[in-house]
């Protein structure tokens, strides 16, 4: 504008004093001033160049007259225009605002969003608005942050999804169910908005709704602390219970009345309509996104992960579940997949033959390279995670399946384990057999972590590369081949601990993998509840002599810490081995700058057995210290 003396500037009369003080001095005195309290006063007429110095509450009526009357309008900075800056980011500063005025040529056309009729300055709520908007309101104490989130943990049990009929300009057509949705122009018009998708330097005659649709109270609590702890925007993108359209027009209805807010003044109604118009109100200012002028508007729909079909049935206007219960299509290519995997196929054969033979020839050679090759081979994990689908869902197809499977399996390294030890004329029992011998809770624990990471890994294809990783962790056939071991050597201890390891990893997976398969949402629980009941069943008996020979290895490990480095004499204690248990058997190189007697190692052990309280047979080797 070449002349600032063409403005007519328009003011609140009862905020007079403050418009003195804070514009009056900035303006030229040749400007006219023109004072109403009213819409009703105000006589300037249609193409009118209007400065408007207001708060939020004026504008909702008057940019709509300013509109129909075609004004060209400048914003002054107002003590109370806030919500107005949410979608119009002009300057807040009167000197900068003043300037950008001036230096303005041409009015800027400025899109405007309307629902139901109704101005919207920054959102359009509908659903459970306190959720998605309290935790950004707050300040960011750590204390504010913790009570937000202890009342908000204590209301989850009442969280529920409505349902949803969305439908765009170009008529497709959105049927879901959420907890709530917010329509503005801009992201960053909203608290829940601004975190979640970036702002382009560009203005598009298009509206943004976000679709807020966790599925579970897990996927709520995730939202809270992403609304906690969110600083800016995920480079990740959108979360999987948030879905994002852009178009010009979103006509909703739903099932009931709808209760929704604009600008948080609260409205209920049948149905929403929620419309961009586009080019409607003349802005002087520079400060605007560059408008992308386009006669028709590409629409955005990115909901492929909001509930749909049945899902929207089982959430709708009841509590929601602890986890995530995947629909039938989502379940059913996992499904598929660990059907297939439970098959006795030929290649499973084969794999289970070469595994086995090549973990007891690693075993017989104390190869530990060569065993890990032989869990990379053994193909038994598949049939144990299909098991625990079944056990998950109750299907009795899928279990009868993988535990035939399993068995097959499970004979086929028993036999060639077995049979390689009988043409072996080896009979010491090396250390990587030995390992294999004294299961404990730890390999429980093992067994558990493998169980989860191979559910987890099967359930997500991407991840798929890691099972061979578990496969090394869990390591199924060695304790086999050592089982066979055991039986060619007609060892029944080397066969029952060694099998009882295989039982441990077993029973582990099973558990752990059905438990993971729940939390992924793959059965509700009144389904699994009772697969879940055996498999913890055969977890405790398992576990039972897994806790005894913890307990003698904790004990084992006690006494090795009192007895090594203890000094007798000038004798000292080095090497501490225990190899048994019942009576206690100490082995133990006793080291000494002289010759040892009889009647110093008659001394050595009572001072153990004084040191441990309890009875011991001593084997010791003497090391003279020159």
């Amino acid at each position: 504008m070449e002349n600032f003396t063409d403005y007519t500037v328009l003011y609140d009369a009862q905020n007079s004093e403050l418009f003195e003080s804070s514009v009056k001095a900035s303006l030229d005195e040749s400007w006219a001033i023109i004072a109403f309290e009213s819409v009703d006063m105000l006589t300037l007429p249609k193409d009118s160049q209007v400065l408007l110095w207001l708060p939020d509450s004026a504008l909702y009526a008057l940019i709509p007259y300013a509109v129909e009357h075609n004004w060209s309008v400048g914003f002054l900075p107002h003590p109370d225009l806030k919500r107005f800056y949410r979608s119009f980011p002009l300057p807040k500063n009167i000197e900068e605002a003043l300037a950008d005025i001036k230096e303005t040529q041409t009015a800027v056309l400025s899109d405007l969003l309307y629902c139901n009729g109704h101005l919207v300055l920054s959102s359009v709520m509908l659903g459970n608005s306190a959720m998605m908007t309290s935790a950004s309101n707050m300040d960011n104490s750590l204390w504010c942050k913790f009570k937000y989130l202890v009342s908000m943990t204590f209301n989850l049990s009442k969280v529920s999804l409505s349902p949803y009929t969305l439908q765009t300009e170009k008529g497709t057509i959105v049927n879901t169910a959420a907890l709530g949705v917010t329509f503005v122009y801009r992201p960053k018009s909203s608290d829940f908005t601004r975190y979640l998708v970036s702002e382009t330097e560009v203005d598009k005659a298009t509206l943004n709704t976000f679709v807020l649709a966790p599925r579970s109270i897990s996927e709520v609590v995730r939202f809270l602390l992403s609304r906690l702890f969110t600083g800016k925007r995920s480079s990740q993108g959108l979360a999987d219970y948030i879905g994002h359209m852009q178009t010009r027009t979103i006509h909703v209805v739903s099932a009931q009345p709808i209760t929704f807010t604009v600008d948080s003044e609260p409205y209920t109604d049948d149905a929403i309509d929620v419309v961009i118009e586009a080019d409607a109100l003349k802005v002087i200012s520079q400060a605007l996104p560059t408008k992308v002028v386009s006669e028709e508007v590409k629409e955005s729909i990115r909901i492929s992960s909001l509930p749909k079909g049945q899902a929207v049935k089982e959430l709708i206007n009841r509590p929601l579940p602890w986890i995530h219960h995947l629909d039938h299509e989502e379940v059913k290519e996992t499904f598929v997949n660990l059907k297939e995997n439970a098959q006795t196929s030929e290649s499973f054969l084969v794999l289970m033959v070469l595994a086995t033979l090549l973990a007891t020839v690693g075993l017989f050679a104390n190869s530990a390279p060569v065993i890990i090759g032989a869990m990379i081979l053994a193909p038994l994990m598949a049939p144990i995670i299909s098991l625990s689908m079944g056990v998950l869902r109750q299907n009795i197809d899928l279990i009868t399946t993988a535990t035939k499977t399993l068995l097959v399996g499970v004979l086929l390294a028993l036999f060639f384990g077995v049979l390689l030890t009988l043409i072996t004329p080896l009979q010491a029992v090396t250390s990587e057999i030995a390992a294999r011998l004294s299961p404990t809770i730890l390999d429980m624990a093992v067994a558990i972590i493998s169980g989860i990471a191979g559910a987890y890994a099967n359930a997500r294809s991407e991840v798929a590369k890691s099972l061979a990783g578990v496969a090394i962790a869990v390591a199924l056939v060695p304790p086999l081949a050592v089982s066979g071991i055991g039986i060619g050597w007609l060892d029944w201890h080397t066969f029952s601990e060694a099998f009882l390891l295989f039982i441990t990893n077993l029973v582990g997976i099973v558990l752990a993998a059905t438990l993971t398969f729940l939390f992924m949402g793959f059965s509700p629980f009144h389904l699994a509840r009772k697969g879940l009941l055996i498999a913890l069943g055969f977890v405790v008996v398992v576990s039972v002599p897994l806790f005894l020979s913890f307990a003698k290895l904790v004990d084992k490990q006690q006494i090795i810490s009192k007895l090594e480095g203890l000094n007798v004499d000038s004798i000292e204690l080095r090497d501490v081995q225990i190899k048994q248990q019942k009576p206690l058997y100490v082995s133990a190189t006793l080291l000494s700058n002289q010759n040892i007697d009889n009647n110093q190692l008659d001394e050595v052990k009572k001072q153990i057995e004084a040191q441990l309280n309890r009875e011991i047979q001593l084997e010791s080797k003497i090391a003279i210290l020159r």
